[in-house]
């Protein structure tokens, strides 16, 4: 099949007057080189430095929770089953927000892209949701911001063999 859509992409090249095409990927190595052929122009863009891995975290932690206000747990219920697209998540005052900017520093995060980072917040905020308390705490954080940086880094690592093996 994805020779199938390759095919169909390399054909349609050229052939229909002002066309832009704009690709994007984290992994360049991975292209077929008909697709490296055909492209004009390549701006390197280089994975997040540890900075940008804080700002960006910061940023997506910021768009998706906010700090648990006094409610009982059938108003936090309700709320979550209503949630608006504006409404956030919520941590409890005990959280530790500073473990946000801990997992930039994270040598493990190194070489994670913007896209990356942003499923690992994502993900939390699943995990948040189908808790039992529904609020975000150091512990759940810890627990599963570890499993889901593992999940991204053996997916790295099982891009790179596909390559090595020559399946991609």
């Amino acid at each position: 099949f994805s020779r199938d859509c390759l095919n169909v992409l390399l054909s349609m090249t050229g052939s229909f007057g002002n066309i832009m095409m704009i690709l994007t990927t984290s992994n360049p190595s991975e292209l077929d080189d008909a697709v490296l052929d055909r492209i004009d122009e390549i701006i390197h863009l280089p994975l997040p430095s540890e900075n940008e891995r804080e700002l960006l975290l910061r940023s997506q932690f910021s768009r998706q929770f906010e700090l648990e206000e006094d409610c009982n747990a059938t108003y936090r219920l309700l709320s979550n089953i209503r949630r608006s697209n504006n409404a956030k998540a919520h941590f409890d005052a005990h959280f530790d927000v500073e473990c946000v900017l801990d997992l930039a520093k994270d040598s493990k995060t190194e070489g994670f892209s913007g896209r990356e980072l942003e499923k690992i917040i994502q993900g939390i905020l699943h995990k948040t949701y189908a808790s039992d308390s529904g609020v975000l705490s150091t512990s759940l954080w810890e627990m599963e911001t570890k499993k889901l940086v593992k999940a991204v880094a053996v997916k790295k690592r099982g891009t790179g063999s596909r390559k090595q093996r020559g399946r991609v």
